[in-house]
Parts: C-alpha cells; structure tokens; sequence
C-alpha cells in the first residue's frame, strides 16, 4: 500500500531514468581508448627518434621531458579513470574528465609550436578526439550535490594559484610593453615558446580554476565536479613540467638546476584540495 501511493504521487511526467550511460559518455569512453592508443605512439615515437623534434637543444628537451611525463604518468591514469569510469565509479568520471582536459592542454604545446613535428597530424588528431571526448562526456556528466559549506575553503586553493599566474605573467606582459624587455622562462626557451605558454596559461589554466573555486564558493554540483576535474588537470600537467626541467638540465642549459622545491607549490596546494574533493561522497545517478 504505502509504495502505491508512493507511486501515485509522483508528478505525471515523471520517468524512471535510464539504467545505461548515455551515448555520449559511451562515445567519449571509446574515443579515449583511441586516444591513449594515439598517445603512446606519439610519445613513445618522440622519446625514440632523436632527430623529431627540430630547434635548439633546450626546446627538444623540453618536448622529451614532456614525452615521458605522458608514457609514465598521463596515459595511465587515463586509462585507470577510464575503467574505473566503465565499471561505474562518479569519482572516476571526474578524473577521466580532468585527464582529458589534460590531453588537449598537453598536446596543444605540440600542434601550436611554431616549429613545425613531423608527427604534427598526429598531435592535432589526438587534440580533436579529446577535445571532442571532453565535451560529450560533460554533457552526460552526473555532477554531484551541493558541495558543504565546510569545504568553500577548498574554493581558494583553486583561486590563488590562478589569481598569482596572471598577477606574474601580467607583469612581465606590461613590462615589455613599456621597456621592450621579452617575457623570459624559468626553463631559458625561445621568446616564441614563452610567449605560447603565457597564452595557453592564461586561456586554459587560469579560467578554469578561477571558475571552478567561485563555483565551489557558492556550494553548487558545478562547483565540485570542475574543482575535481580542474585539480586532477593541473596537478597531472605539472609532473610535465618536473621531466621537462629534467631533461632541460640534462641537456646542459645554464643555471637550471635539475630539480626546484618551487615546482612543487602548485601539487601542494591542488593535491590537498582533490583528495578532499573526492572524499566528498558521491553517487551517479542511472542514465
């Protein structure tokens, strides 16, 4: 009796969801096995063939580093958030998301160079298909519920890594407007490539977390779903950078050291904020 009148007050329009994903994750989980595929070849290729990568010799280490990062670390935990995804984890939708938007930033370095990769097609093949993979998995993304309000803190772990990278590269930008002086790198690479990470920082790092810390402000499902796909983004892409600098020291550039404390400063503070992120419990809805 009490699940008859249950059912008979449930609005007419009412529906059972669904109890399979979407065709667009489904799409999205066979697309990123096509990717990882891709990017083994590509970084497995870039790691063999020393004469790949044209240019000085700190800009082909630099793309080394970022080789090994992507065989050791990237393609990975891809595929570990990809099964755990198809086996039905919300937790792992949400790194899976976050690894793909590390793949287009990634691989943007590549395909946005101005010297010109033999595997270039390849590069913009494996941007599309994750750019691609990335936005038909968020139209079916199960985000979660209002996040609490214990964790707005979380909020400014993502913001002040944001709010610091455009405080220091707007500077360096207005000084050379007004004295000339070129932007240089902690890594001494060519004004071009300088000039390529400041755009691909400032479009595709810093909004995020800005958007994603004011979401998780205001305690709303965006909010933490971004903040976790955001955390796992960054973070992965700053193991890149600590091969990149590696390499770039091996290869013999003046005054850079093979490893810098200060690189850790940005996975102290992201790491900290997706472990209690992905603590927050969770559970995805039937599709």
């Amino acid at each position: 009796m009490d699940e008859t009148i249950v059912s008979r007050t449930l609005p007419p329009t009412s529906r059972r969801p669904p109890t399979r994903p979407g065709p667009h994750f489904r799409t999205a989980w066979w697309l990123t096995g096509l990717i990882a595929v891709l990017t083994l070849a590509a970084a497995t290729t870039g790691l063999w063939r020393d004469d790949l990568y044209p240019g000085p010799a700190v800009l082909v280490a630099r793309f080394r580093g970022n080789d090994l990062a992507t065989l050791a670390a990237g393609v990975p935990l891809l595929l570990a958030a990809l099964a755990g995804s198809v086996r039905g984890s919300p937790r792992a939708d949400l790194v899976w998301v976050g690894m793909l938007a590390y793949s287009v930033y990634n691989y943007a370095y590549y395909i946005y160079d101005p010297v010109y990769i033999d595997l270039f097609l390849l590069h913009v093949t494996i941007v599309v298909l994750s750019a691609t993979a990335l936005v038909l998995a968020l139209t079916e993304l199960d985000v979660a519920p209002h996040a609490p309000a214990a964790m707005r803190w979380v909020s400014g772990l993502l913001i002040l890594p944001a709010v610091s990278m455009i405080g220091m590269y707007a500077t360096t930008i207005v000084r050379q407007a007004v004295t000339g002086q070129v932007p240089a790198d902690v890594l001494p690479l060519p004004p071009a490539q300088v000039h390529l990470g400041q755009a691909l920082d400032l479009t595709m790092i810093a909004p995020p977390l800005v958007l994603a810390g004011l979401l998780l402000w205001r305690r709303t499902a965006w909010g933490y779903a971004l903040g976790v796909a955001t955390c796992v983004y960054v973070g992965a892409y700053q193991l890149n950078y600590l091969a990149a600098r590696y390499f770039v020291a091996e290869a013999g550039a003046p005054g850079v050291a093979h490893f810098d404390p200060l690189d850790l400063v940005i996975p102290a503070l992201l790491l900290p904020a997706v472990l209690v992120l992905l603590h927050h419990p969770r559970r995805r809805l039937h599709r």
